[in-house]
């Protein structure tokens, strides 16, 4: 957990200090150190690794205020959260989320005498991650704070983050599957009961990332279902709610979602709407501009000719915020 005062910062490091409070055990005022590692940063979000400092002893915590909106995975160790007068226990099966002036006491929890320091990864969201088309804004987390369970989608959303980051793939990539984190911590509904082994879910996830990078790679294309879960060596309909559940949307759905996300960008850059029509994938004309103007709000020809709100060259926020797919994103703070 994190979020604190920085205090140094030695070029990819920083250091942050929590003040420990008084405690019958140790009456004195005490500074503690974590180190934060920042692992990737763009304009929408900034995904650190927090190695904490060694568990304190039991009645002791530390006091401290977020100063931003953030999801936090526990890789390592388990964490007492209060705020006001609710208390919490976080570990591998909770999320912590945060968001600016959330005033909280964090305690790490001391398995054995030398047991090694809690390590978090911790997303955090700048004011641009948000998504005027579904009306969604990185504030309503406040309304999420401080614990969401762990389920299998957000697992699986934890896991693809931590591979893109090793791979150093694409910084597209990477906030869009913290956009899908975002969406799926504020709106995803899905229990948390029946949560799959590691390996069973590695299993799923492999082939869900196989249709998934298909559509991604090939939305022009007319994919079928039994065409998809055949490529996945899974049934049809096992194959729909396993790719429903991981990747938050039904494969015709993300489909479409993928073809708008592209209609857009060639709008953008002065295509036709007709030309942009079948370019995309879509086979009919209404169909299109029906299916664009329920995700924007606008028609292709109102989005065409539509300014962007800011012209800059180093305007390089993605076209879509995190999300329902398509939107000239706001760039205003």
């Amino acid at each position: 957990m994190t979020h604190l005062r920085a205090v140094d910062d030695p070029g990819a490091c920083r250091f942050l200090r929590f003040h420990q409070s008084p405690s019958a055990w140790n009456p004195w005022y005490i500074a503690e150190m974590s180190r934060a590692r920042q692992l990737f940063q763009s304009q929408l979000i900034t995904v650190e690794r927090i190695d904490h400092s060694r568990p304190v002893p039991d009645g002791d915590h530390a006091d401290c205020e977020s100063d931003r909106h953030s999801i936090n995975f526990v890789e390592r160790g388990r964490f007492s959260i209060m705020v006001g007068h609710g208390h919490w226990t976080v570990g591998r099966a909770e999320i912590f989320v945060t968001v600016p002036g959330m005033a909280y006491r964090c305690r790490q929890h001391a398995t054995s005498e030398n047991a090694a320091p809690g390590v978090c990864l911790d997303v955090c969201f700048s004011d641009w991650s948000r998504d005027p088309v579904a009306g969604v804004r990185v504030g309503a987390l406040r309304e999420h704070t401080p614990v969401v369970a762990v389920n299998n989608r957000r697992t699986y959303l934890q896991q693809r983050l931590a591979a893109h980051l090793i791979a150093g793939c694409d910084p597209l990539a990477i906030d869009l599957i913290a956009g899908e984190l975002l969406h799926s911590t504020l709106a995803d509904a899905t229990s948390v009961s029946g949560r799959y082994k590691a390996s069973q879910l590695g299993w799923y996830a492999h082939r869900v990332d196989r249709a998934r990078e298909e559509l991604d790679e090939h939305y022009a294309r007319q994919h079928s279902l039994a065409g998809l879960a055949r490529t996945a060596g899974m049934s049809p309909y096992h194959f729909a709610r396993i790719f429903r559940e991981l990747s938050g949307l039904p494969p015709h759905r993300y489909l479409v979602r993928r073809r708008l996300n592209a209609a857009a960008k060639r709008l953008r850059d002065r295509a036709s709407v007709t030309e942009t029509c079948y370019a995309v994938g879509f086979r009919s004309l209404s169909r299109f501009i029906h299916a664009f103007r329920a995700a924007t709000g606008m028609t292709p020809s109102q989005f065409r000719s539509a300014p962007r709100v800011r012209e800059s060259s180093t305007d390089s926020a993605p076209l879509v915020c995190f999300g329902s797919v398509v939107s000239r994103c706001d760039h205003r703070r």
